[in-house]
């Protein structure tokens, strides 16, 4: 292990992929559009729903604003300007990556105050380290809720877009585009790339 990771890591990471998420949505043709078109291998997939996918459990962990609230990602908000427009699907990713800068000046706020130890309690700020419940579905429809860190949800929200992020990559590919080569690789991936080429 090189180091622990800083909430600022996590937050900067989840910004970075973002970021790169909008770009290549932005190398999208328009004419003819792929971005909502329905894939042929994958049934019902699109890009666009994809993207929104990746920003739902994003704009549900970023919600929850204080310890031991309940984050729950089988409720999510079905967004059809997000999956029927590269500009929809932009706009939204601006708006997490908006609540991530916001996010990374609220835990630069607790740092701060740590520090001066002035810290008072019932802080509405969530910690990165704070503990969060995650609520979703199981194998037979029941409902369960276990226990997590919002740190450790934000690193499962950006691996989840980095696997969406390769099948986005895969109906690029299916549509006759060619992704960035760095596209949808998880870090460890691109980590062991290096190793092997050197």
């Amino acid at each position: 292990m090189d180091h622990l990771a800083s909430p600022a890591d996590l937050l900067e990471a989840a910004e970075s992929y973002l970021l790169h998420l909008h770009s290549v949505l932005a190398h999208l043709p328009a004419d003819p559009p792929v971005y909502a078109r329905v894939s042929a291998a994958l049934a019902g997939s699109t890009i666009g729903k994809h993207v929104r996918h990746i920003l739902d459990h994003f704009s549900i962990l970023l919600a929850v604003e204080r310890p031991d609230q309940c984050a729950s990602y089988m409720r999510r908000e079905r967004s059809t300007d997000t999956e029927s427009s590269v500009g929809g699907g932009q706009a939204a990713i601006m708006r997490v990556v908006e609540r991530i800068r916001q996010k990374k000046q609220q835990q630069q706020q607790l740092e701060q105050k740590k520090q001066q130890q002035q810290q008072q309690q019932g802080e509405l700020l969530v910690a990165a380290d704070a503990r969060v419940f995650i609520e979703d579905t199981m194998p037979g429809n029941d409902t369960a809720a276990f226990v997590s860190s919002w740190a450790r949800e934000l690193w499962f929200c950006t691996h989840h877009m980095i696997h969406h992020n390769a099948i986005i990559a895969c109906l690029m590919h299916e549509f006759g585009l060619q992704p960035p080569a760095e596209f949808a690789y998880a870090p460890s991936t691109l980590k062991a790339k290096q190793n092997t080429a050197s």
